[in-house]
C-alpha cells in the first residue's frame, strides 16, 4: 500500500510541477506597447519687475502637466548654475488639491502638495536660500499658478517663458 501512495504522490508532483510554469506564465502580463496621443504645447512671455507676479492657470486636462521656466535678466550675465527651473504638476480630480515634482535651477528636486505648502520651484541667486524667482501655487482649487520675482534679490526687470507641456 506505501508504494501504491509513493507512487501516486510521485505522479500528482510531478504533474504539478509540470503545470506550474503554465500557471506562472499565465499570470505575467505581456507587455504593452505605448499608445501613440497628440501632445499640445504652450507657451506664455512676459517681463517682470522686482516684487511683481504673473498669475497663469494650468491647462484643464487630467494628466500631469509639465512646466519648463526660462528666467534671464538680459544683463549680459548668465545666471548661475543654470537660468531654469521645471516641474510637474497634477491637480487631483477629487480633493482640487496640487501636487507636483519641482526643480530648482540648482538641480536639487522636491516633491510636495498644496496641502503642504505653496512653493513648486526657485531660480536662486547663486545658491540658497537667495532666490530670485519663484514657480508658486496660487490657488490649488482654480488651477493658478504663480511666478513671482524677489524685489530683495534683483534691481532690473526679469524676462520670462513658460512653456506647458500636456
Amino acid at each position: 500500500m506505501s508504494n501504491k501512495i509513493n507512487g501516486l504522490f510521485n505522479v500528482l508532483f510531478v504533474c504539478g510541477l509540470a503545470a506550474l510554469p503554465a500557471a506562472v506564465q499565465a499570470q505575467t502580463p505581456k507587455s504593452l506597447p505605448p499608445k501613440r496621443i497628440v501632445c499640445s504645447c504652450a507657451e506664455l512671455r512676459f517681463i517682470l519687475k522686482p516684487g511683481a507676479s504673473q498669475t497663469f492657470l494650468l491647462p484643464t486636462v487630467q494628466s500631469p502637466v509639465r512646466i519648463e521656466v526660462s528666467f534671464t535678466l538680459l544683463n549680459a550675465g548668465t545666471q548661475e548654475p543654470s537660468e531654469l527651473m521645471y516641474a510637474v504638476v497634477n491637480q487631483d480630480p477629487s480633493s482640487k488639491q496640487l501636487t507636483w515634482i519641482g526643480t530648482n535651477n540648482d538641480g536639487s528636486t522636491a516633491g510636495s502638495s498644496s496641502l503642504k505648502g505653496n512653493l513648486i520651484a526657485s531660480i536662486f541667486g547663486g545658491a540658497p536660500p537667495t532666490t530670485n524667482a519663484s514657480l508658486e501655487v496660487a490657488s490649488a482649487p482654480a488651477r493658478t499658478l504663480a511666478i513671482k520675482q524677489n524685489a530683495a534679490t534683483t534691481i532690473i526687470p526679469g524676462h520670462y517663458i513658460v512653456r506647458f507641456y500636456f
